[in-house]
């Protein structure tokens, strides 16, 4: 008899077990619906209609809607669901231009696993009955432009003014017609409380902006890297996301790896994101542009030429491996505040499909919102390492292609060259006058050479000089520092408007200057990058007899 008592009494607690499991797994699976909200509204209305074959993800899986627009989905406790833009259409944006594409599932908030310094996410509470996305009507033709910015990375509200007057005021109103923007990471410098008016003045140009993060967009008093970016996705949402514009399917990746408090980081995606990457590209055609934005460079050249290198991602292989079958790949970073670069990434990468750019950004903020000394404005030059001026880059989509455009602040898409004499022209009442080397008039000196810096080119632009009206011939191109850049930094070395050390350039080519005659000189030089930009700019200079 005890024995039956005893079985019955298992059975019911196999029974209690079973059916709590399946309540729980009940409460943790989504559902709802992806529709077309036609009255912009925000509400799905009676006859607003699903739309179908919309992915829908909850950072490792991915579902496709069904053909009323439906969707369900296992959605873990602190997870964020989200879903992929499909190309006809627009997601809804918040007050500051943020794309709202997104559910954050965190029934009981970020868990106090550290001492916040900064507002993490707060209890969103039980999962609702459904979670519905919504679509806007707008269909993206296949050439369309998008802006592009690379570390804004303020640290203070001062720093935000000089972002604002040396970058916005020339974006307002979107004056390239870009259908949005992408940030490639440090959107600020550790002051995470910076973010709410940072988006409040990156709104001003008018374009929905898609983030992710960088290192110093992290939680540094995370234990791990799971918990790094909780102030980041309270703001922003998921750290990691695709979309679709055109024929070009974006994917947002968050590369920064924490080692946890006071270990510091590495470049390297998650086992956990590099699945999802898997199972979002399944239905992508191999013949759509692959645009990969992320904050460390996925390969940089910068300094040093051994590969791999460590400011680089730690298994750049892997993601390789997955986007093997793509025909087209593009990839922006940022992260290198001294150097751009651009790299072809090919067979001696372990790449065996058509070569693609890892591109490494100018930064918005240059070398350092700190760095020179002030204009008329206020605001400093912030000029990079390499000798490039800090800007921000259009980007031009044709179909499965795409042309980056750097643009200095100050905003004059043809302003991208640098010329000057090197060693400067020796003027031998140089000890009596107070700026004897700028005016580019003195004596010839042995082995000087007219040197360029063609800001964000690389290896395979073409820079030609006629000198003189003589036929244009070749500069040679070489892996140095800026000279211009030089002369600036020894100039306010030790002083308050230092430059950070100069560091070797990759876009930087120079030409011997044969024995001149004295007079005035003519050195005309033309650049065409390797996307097809063009500029043209002169220098003249005097030589006087000794």
């Amino acid at each position: 008899m005890n024995t039956i008592k005893n079985g019955a009494f298992l059975l019911a607690l196999l029974l209690t077990f079973a059916i709590s499991s399946f309540a729980q797994a009940q409460v943790n699976r989504a559902k709802g619906i992806v529709y077309l909200d036609a009255n912009e509204n925000g509400l799905h209305d009676p006859n607003e209609k699903g739309i179908e074959g919309v992915k829908v993800s909850n950072g490792v899986d991915v579902v496709k809607t069904n053909a009323s627009g439906q969707y369900e989905i296992e959605l873990p406790p602190e997870s964020i669901l989200f879903i992929s833009k499909p190309a006809p259409y627009r997601v809804p944006l918040n007050d500051v231009q943020l794309p709202q594409f997104y559910y954050c599932h965190y029934p009981r908030g970020t868990p106090a696993v550290a001492t916040w310094k900064w507002p993490v996410i707060e209890p969103t509470g039980p999962l609702p009955a459904t979670i519905d996305f919504a679509l806007l009507e707008g269909a993206v033709p296949d050439e369309f432009k998008a802006m592009g910015f690379a570390d804004p990375q303020t640290s203070t509200d001062e720093e935000l003014d000089m972002l604002r007057k040396d970058i916005i005021d020339a974006l307002f109103g979107n004056p390239y017609e870009a259908k949005f923007g992408l940030v490639a990471g440090d959107v600020v410098n550790d002051n995470l409380a910076l973010y709410e008016r940072h988006n409040k003045l990156m709104s001003q140009i008018g374009i929905p902006m898609w983030n992710v993060p960088g290192n110093h967009d992290l939680n540094p008093e995370s234990p791990n890297n799971e918990y790094a970016t909780q102030t980041f996705r309270s703001v922003f949402g998921p750290d990691y996301y695709s979309f679709d514009y055109g024929q070009v399917h974006f994917l947002a990746l968050n590369n920064v790896s924490f080692k946890g408090k006071g270990k510091g980081y590495e470049g390297h995606i998650d086992a956990q994101q590099m699945k999802w990457i898997e199972n979002d590209l399944k239905d992508v055609s191999s013949d759509k542009l692959i645009m990969i934005i992320t904050h460390i460079p996925l390969l940089t050249y910068a300094n040093n030429r051994t590969f791999p290198r460590t400011i680089n991602t730690a298994n750049f292989d892997q993601l390789l491996s997955i986007l093997g079958r793509f025909q087209y790949v593009y990839a922006i970073a940022g992260h290198d505040t001294s150097n751009s670069w651009k790299v072809e990434i090919n067979h001696t990468h372990g790449w065996h499909g058509y070569p693609f750019i890892a591109h490494t950004l100018a930064e918005t903020r240059g070398s350092g919102w700190g760095a020179g000394p002030r204009d008329e404005r206020g605001v400093r030059p912030a000029t990079m390492a390499d000798g490039n001026p800090n800007g921000y880059y259009v980007f031009y989509f044709e179909g499965h292609t795409v042309k980056p455009q750097f643009i200095p602040a100050g905003g004059d898409p043809k302003d991208r060259l640098s010329i000057v004499l090197d060693p400067p022209l020796f003027h031998p009442d140089s000890l009596s006058h107070t700026h004897p080397l700028g005016l580019d008039r003195g004596v010839q000196v042995d082995s000087m050479f007219v040197v360029v810096n063609f800001f964000d080119g690389g290896e395979r632009d073409q820079v030609t000089i006629s000198l003189d009206g003589k036929a244009a011939v070749p500069m040679q191109y070489i892996e140095r520092t800026d000279p211009a850049y030089v002369r600036q930094y020894n100039k306010y070395k030790g002083t308050d408007d230092a430059f950070p050390s100069p560091h070797v350039s990759s876009h930087i080519w120079q030409f011997p200057l044969p024995r001149l005659t004295p007079g005035l000189h003519v050195a005309m030089v033309s650049v065409v990058d390797e996307f097809g930009f063009k500029d043209d700019e002169v220098l003249t200079f005097e030589v006087i007899e000794e």
